[in-house]
Parts: structure tokens; sequence; C-alpha cells
């Protein structure tokens, strides 16, 4: 403080430029009125000082000193009462000035009276008591002004001076001799007086700066310790910083939180044995957590390396201790709750190696149990097999249905799938509808009942919102190391087993063998041929006649595909049309037949229509097969009336919606639908009267028996009935002698078709080349 009470001082006092401590200035006046007792005692000596010299003399100049001395102490008095009653909380520079000046002038006051009733003492009379009492006085006053005000050098200076310039000067114009030395001594005083001073104040401003030193370090350090403490407590790991003696120096809120500990055990000086049997007996970690740690903490002791170690509490928690040297042989245990980083890496892990939405293996997981599978194989020589599982007829639940009903089966397939396997085997979605399953330690017995149990679990109805599902499941199963030495030529043979379970009619297993791969290689070249035969036009169409069988006029021709391979000759439709339906080919091949057929019978009589036969497949793609049939009636210019489209019972039990859009706006143009093949398959007599169908065509096995079968007798002529009553044509297949046409016209067919009217023929065969040109 003392330094700013010599800056205040100093300073003018109108003068208050950048930097002034009004506070400090503020301060340094409330310490002048900081007690009226500390100026009682030397007022009342003041007052005694003149009333003594008047008793012993009785000069009436004493007297009125003494009243006069009375006076300035009774104000003096009035003004610290007046400053201690007063609120200086909002006071600026003039108000604590006019009190630091008030002060100053008492003070001058007071020093002035007694200064001169000294010096009167001295020169108006030669009475010793006088003397003594005056000069005793004068420097018992001084010599506290000294002590008292040592903060402010000037101001003791003047009232030092006020006081003893007269008393010298007294005693110097004394007759005594001895009076002259001690006044002039005076002067000694008054200069080792004022230098005490300045030294003391010294002393009180290097004592100030070292005490805002003191404070400012005080400041910093404990300004650095809240910063430490708000960052060791804001720290999300748990931190404690053990001794050489392996005693507790400082820990974190974290620390204690994660172990649960009392601030008790949080204490310097705690031994980690005492946190560590804490543990232990709260049970928030076991016996056996606790050994690992303390291997290491003895680790990072004796290497002086970063040890870890993961633990997990009683709780669940997940925590990564991990000791650290620290200096002078200490150590830092740093602790990281790893509970939902290790929660959240298990479930990316979970999403890596399994489904979603059934929760089964993926194909990334089945890839490396597959692997392994062969791994053991090779060391034991055990035997596996690889289920391969499709669903039939699934994507027609997820297309008429939507895709929460298709998930839904996939989730309820999943769960009825586990549930007839072992748990040892491996059961994988591997993509879509398609399943895996890896069957170690297995032989033909035990996968055949396996596999069986899956169909006859998935045969089951599916009850959904209210809607009945039904969907079946196609196995194909292939033996290792038998049936594939590697992973990918186990699956490719299971594969090739389930096509053939498929083509056996679903809802069944089949093993493989090696004739079926020959025979999916077979497949898979003649594929290949047919692409090529897509570009290059090696195929063609054949027309067989259609004819009215009371007149035998030719009605219409039906279009037949025909494909005439380098190689292998004439490649039948029964074994090629198969192909192109499951490899994709089937719409390009469909769309060309339906042009090439309107071009052709644009060529032809006028009164004779033609068939062309439409697969299912390409209803799938409802606007590509219109507008296939209408580009091809404009660029040909034929009357869409002479277009019949020739369908089969399977397409109208994949999706009645979209099948009678398309078939209602190809009718709006005039083209006519026939239902192919009735009799076979579903044969279901509500499809003509839900279907617009202008003609019915009876399969030729109904033909083969018409003489030897009641049923078919009576099948054909109920629906030649039933076709009359719906407006129908009926068209019989497959007539090859005049007995079967007798009897089939007297059942009540009106149409036949069949190689007694002609075999199928190239267009070449029926229409002369000039004929071609002209038309």
């Amino acid at each position: 403080m003392a330094a700013g009470l010599k800056r205040l001082w100093t300073a003018k006092a109108h003068n208050r430029g950048e930097g002034f401590d009004l506070p400090g200035y503020a301060l340094l006046v409330s310490s002048l009125f900081s007690s009226p007792a500390s100026i009682i005692p030397g007022g009342v000596a003041g007052i005694l000082t003149p009333f003594l010299c008047w008793i012993s003399t009785g000069l009436e100049l004493f007297l009125d000193l003494t009243v006069l001395t009375t006076i300035v102490v009774a104000l003096r008095l009035l003004t610290f009462v007046s400053y201690r009653r007063s609120d200086h909380s909002n006071e600026g520079y003039e108000e604590t000035r006019r009190w630091d000046r008030d002060y100053f002038l008492g003070a001058t006051a007071f020093s002035a009276v007694l200064g001169y009733s000294c010096y009167a003492a001295l020169t108006h009379t030669d009475d010793p008591a006088a003397h003594i009492t005056s000069v005793a006085s004068t420097i018992a006053i001084a010599s506290g002004y000294v002590s008292r005000n040592a903060g402010r050098p000037k101001f003791v200076a003047v009232q030092l001076l006020i006081f003893c310039i007269p008393m010298a000067f007294g005693l110097i114009q004394a007759h005594n001799v001895y009076y002259q030395y001690i006044g002039y001594f005076a002067f000694l005083y008054v200069a080792a007086n004022i230098a005490i001073t300045n030294s003391l104040h010294r002393n009180l401003l290097a004592l100030s700066d070292a005490t805002k030193q003191s404070k400012a370090l005080a400041s910093a350090l404990h300004s650095q310790n809240l910063t430490l403490d708000a960052a060791l407590n804001t720290m999300i790991h748990g931190l404690a910083m053990f001794d050489r003696d392996l005693k507790l120096a400082v820990s974190n809120a974290p620390h204690l939180a994660l172990y649960g500990l009392p601030e008790t055990l949080a204490l310097p000086g705690t031994p980690i044995t005492a946190i560590g049997r804490f543990l232990v007996e709260r049970q928030v970690i076991g016996a056996d957590q606790l050994r690992d740690l303390r291997e290491a903490l003895a680790e990072n002791q004796l290497a002086q390396q970063t040890t870890s170690r993961e633990i997990q509490t009683r709780s669940g928690r997940v925590l990564i201790v991990t000791f650290a040297p620290a200096a002078e042989g200490g150590v830092l245990m740093s602790t990281e709750d790893a509970t939902e980083r290790k929660a959240t890496e298990a479930r990316i892990e979970q999403m890596a190696r399994f489904d979603e939405l059934t929760g089964l293996a993926n194909r990334f997981e089945y890839n490396n149990n597959i692997a392994e599978t062969f791994s053991r194989m090779d060391r034991t020589g055990e035997p596996f097999a690889l289920l391969y599982v499709d669903l039939d007829g699934f994507k027609q639940v997820n297309d008429s249905l939507g895709h929460d009903i298709g998930d839904r089966v996939l989730s309820e397939t999943a769960n009825r799938l586990r549930g007839t396997i072992r748990d040892s085997d491996l059961l994988a979605r591997f993509g879509g509808d398609e399943f895996l399953l890896i069957l170690p330690a297995a032989n033909h017995a035990v996968v055949t009942m396996i596999a069986q149990r899956m169909i006859d679990a998935m045969s089951k109805v599916f009850t959904l919102d209210n809607k009945t599902v039904y969907v079946t499941a196609s196995i194909g199963i292939a033996m290792a190391p038998f049936d594939g030495a590697t992973p990918a030529d186990l699956l490719r043979h299971a594969d090739t087993a389930l096509y053939k379970a498929k083509a056996a009619g679903r809802n069944t297993l089949m093993f493989f063998n090696p004739a079926m791969a020959e025979e999916m290689l077979e497949r898979h070249e003649l594929e290949v041929d047919l692409r090529r035969a897509c570009e290059d036009g090696s195929l063609e169409l054949y027309y067989q006649p259609i004819i009215d069988l009371k007149t035998g006029k030719i009605l219409s021709r039906e279009a037949l595909m025909r494909w005439q391979h380098p190689t292998r000759g004439m490649v039948s439709a029964g074994l090629f049309i198969p192909v192109a339906e499951q490899s994709g080919l089937i719409a390009m091949i469909g769309d060309w037949a339906i042009q090439q057929a309107c071009r052709d019978a644009a060529i032809w009589d006028s009164e004779i229509g033609v068939s062309v036969n439409v697969s299912p497949r390409q209803f799938r793609e409802p606007r590509r097969i219109v507008e296939t049939v209408k580009d091809a009636l404009i660029t040909s210019n034929l009357d869409s009336r002479r277009l019949t489209l020739e369908v089969t019972e399977s397409l109208l039990i994949e999706d009645n919606k979209t099948t009678l859009a398309v078939i209602d706006e190809l009718r709006a143009l005039g083209v006519t639908f026939a239902l192919d093949d009735f009799g076979t398959g579903y044969s279901s007599l509500a499809y003509l009267s839900t279907y617009p169908f202008a003609q019915v065509k009876i399969d030729q096995s109904f033909t083969r028996t018409v003489h030897s079968s009641e049923a078919s007798k009576a099948i054909i002529e109920a629906v030649c009935q039933l076709a009359r009553r719906l407006a129908m044509n009926v068209v019989v297949e497959g007539i090859e002698t005049e007995q079967q046409r007798i009897a089939v016209q007297l059942l009540g067919a009106q149409r036949a078709q069949g190689y007694l009217f002609g075999r199928p023929e190239p267009l070449a065969n029926f229409m002369p080349t000039k004929d071609r040109n002209v038309a």
C-alpha cells in the first residue's frame, strides 16, 4: 500500500490522469480516519502542554493557547466523527480530496499551536517546568507523527518543521548556552526524524511491493489451482497421480465417479492398496481383476513403460486402465470409460458380420466361416454340407403386398429356419430371399433330415396383418469335399442343385450330382449361343394354321419360334425358351416375335389373323409390352383385330391387377387374347369369366385321349359349352387324325389346330416370293 500512498500524496490535487488509483487513494484517506481513539491521547497531551505552562507561569498567553488547542482538537474530533458517519462508497476524487485536506489542515493547525506554545515558553519565561513540559511534549508528539505517518513523508516533514523549528529557535534565543546547544541539536533531530521517516517509507514501499507480489503470486497460484482443478475435473477420463511410495498425490472427480470412491479415499497420502481393498470389498471389481491391475502396475514400475488393462466392473461398465511413469518415480493412472465405445464397436461389428433384418450371418461372415470350415476339413478330414435355400413365390409377395410385408416374411423365415438346425450349424442370409446353411460333420441322412425340416417349416402359412401368405422353399445341396474342393466350387454346385430343385416343381430338395454340372454347362453354352442368335438374326418364326372345323378354312396362324443352330441343328423351342426366360432374354425375343409376326401377317390374306405367344415375364414390364405391340402394329400397318396374343394360366396367378390392366389397354386397341394350354397347370374355370378372352385353346393332352377317356370328353364338352355362353371361340390343339377331328367337333369345338391341317412351316413355304414382293 505504501507505494500507492506515495503516488497519491505526490499527485497534484486536481490532476487525475490515466492510471490514477482512486480506490487506493480512498483507502489511504480512510486509514487517516480509521479510529478517533488514535487522536485523543495526542489531543489531550496537546491541551495539557500550554495548560501546565499556564499553571506554572501564570501567563494568560498559555491559557489562551490552551483554549485554542482545545478548539483545534475539538474540530478535529468533529471531522473524525463526521467522516465515520458518512457513506463513502460512491464518493469521487473531489470529495475524497476534501476529507484529506481537512485532516491535513487540522493536523497542521494542531502542530502550529503547540509549536508556538513551546516557543513562547522558552522565550517568554524562565520557568524550568514550562520549558521541560513544552520541549518534552513537542518531542513526544513529533515522534508520534513519525511512527504514525511514515507512509506520508511530506506530511511528517511539514508537521516536524511546524513543531520543532519554533522549539529550536526558542532554545537558541534563550540565555542559557546549554539551551542553545539543544536548539541546534533540534535541527539535527528534525533532519534525523525526516531521514528515519524516509527510511521507514522506503521499507514500507518495499514491504508493500513484496506484499503485492506475494498477493499476485498467491492469486496466480490460486487461479492456476482453480484452472488445474477445472481441467482435471472436466476431463472425460479419470486421472490419479501416485508418488513413488504409491500414495495418492492428486485425483480428479471422474476418477472418483468411475470407481465409486468416497471423498476420504481422494485425500493426498491415501495408499493405492487402500483404494484396491475398497474396490474389492464393495464388489466394484473382482479379486482377479485387482490382481491383473497389480501386475500391470508392477510392469510399469519395473520397465518404466506404459501398461494398460481392460476390466469390466460388476455393474457392466468397461474400463481401460493405463499406468504411465511419472516424475520422481511416481505413477500416473488414467481410466477411460470405454463402455459406450465398446458397445458401438460391437454394434459396428454386428452390422459388418450380420444381416440387420434377420440377424443371421451376412455374406461377409459366411465367407469367413466357409473358409474356416474348409480349413477344419483339411485338418480333420471331416466332410460337411452346404445348403442353398431359395424362397418360392417371394417375389410375388414383395411385388403385390409391398416390401414391408416382404421384410416380415424374411424375418419370420429366418426364425423358422433357425428352429430346424443345430447349434453348431451356421445359417446366413446370402442376399434377397436366398439363404445358405453350413452343416459341419453331417452325412447324407442328417443333411436330408435337416433340409426336409426346413421345407416343412416353410410350408406353413404366413399370417401377417390379416393377410395369408404362402411361401415355400427349394433347397440345393452340395457335399464337401465330394462336390467341391473350394468354397466357390461348392457354392456353384449347390446353386446348380437348387436350380434343379426349382425345375423339379419347387418346394423340394435336391442333392448335386456331376450330371447336373454337365447339364448346367450345356445350358450355359446354350444361353451364350442364344444371345448370339438374338444379335445375328438366327431366330425365325414358323406358322401353323388354325382352321374352322365347319368350313375347313384357315382363320389364323400361330407364330412358333424356331432356332437353326449352326452345330446343333434345329433346337426345340421347349429347350431354348426356358433358357431365354431364366436368362432374361425372353423380353427381347418376345419383342422381336411380335414385330416379325405383324410384318409377316401384313403380307398374307387380310382375312387370316396371326397368334403370338407371350411369356408371363413380358408382363412384368407392362409399359414395354404395350409399346412393343403399338409399334409393331403401326410399323407393319396391320389391322389390330387380326392380332391375337396367347397367354398361359401361369400369367394369371402372378399379379391379377397388373395383368388385367395390360390386357384391357391392348384390347382397347383392338387386339384379342387367347388362353393357351387350358387344362394344364392350375386350370381354373374362373379365369374364363374374370379375363376378357376371345378364344380358349384346349391342350393337346385331352385330344390324344379323346377316344379312350370319358374325362377328356367331358372336359372338352364342358369347356365348349361354357365358352359358347361366354361368346368365346374354342380351339382344340393336337389334332392329328380325322377321328380326333370328328370327335372334338361333335363335342362342340369350333376350331382346331394340329398336324392334320398343317405342320409349322416358315413363311416362304406358303407365301411365294412374288406374293411377298407384291405385298
